[in-house]
């Protein structure tokens, strides 16, 4: 049998747990609250890297520059691959209801960008420079230009 000292020592323990518990619990709740969106870092350094492999195509692509444009655009192809993967943050700020259609025409936009690179890799292939150039600065900078305004947010 349990003696009256010992239950309510016992009692004090599950008494003081319980309320530091809550105590601790919101505590983070409004730390939680008062924190900035999280940043999908994933997705931040894929189009980090999509914007330094466009910059490097954007100086010309020709003979000379043919396999350093070829490694360009498989990292380009590679960064298109990890971010189609990705719920961008600005997903949070739609409706519920809406969510699921923003993020499929947000992967559905990043895998015709994929395409737009993959036809530029063929020309690139192929020694058709400026065709490929024009998929570049024109298809695939008008496809961001878009997306950017649709998915991206404010900065």
């Amino acid at each position: 049998m349990i003696s009256a000292r010992t239950l309510v020592q016992r009692s004090f323990s599950v008494l003081f747990l319980a309320s530091a518990s809550v105590g601790f619990s919101a505590g983070s709740s409004a730390r939680a609250a008062a924190a900035p969106a999280p940043i999908n870092e994933a997705l931040e350094q894929a189009m980090g890297q999509l914007q330094q492999s466009m910059k490097a195509l954007g100086k010309g692509i020709n003979a000379e520059t043919q396999a350093a444009a070829l490694e360009e655009l498989a990292k380009i192809e590679a960064a298109i691959l990890t971010a189609k993967t990705q719920t961008p943050d600005t997903a949070a700020t739609v409706d519920e209801k809406k969510r699921a259609d923003f993020v499929a025409e947000f992967r559905t936009t990043l895998l015709e960008a994929l395409k737009l690179a993959c036809d530029a890799e063929i020309a690139v292939v192929n020694g058709k420079y400026k065709e490929a150039e024009g998929i570049l600065r024109g298809k695939l900078s008008t496809l961001k230009s878009a997306s950017h305004d649709k998915f991206k947010g404010e900065d």
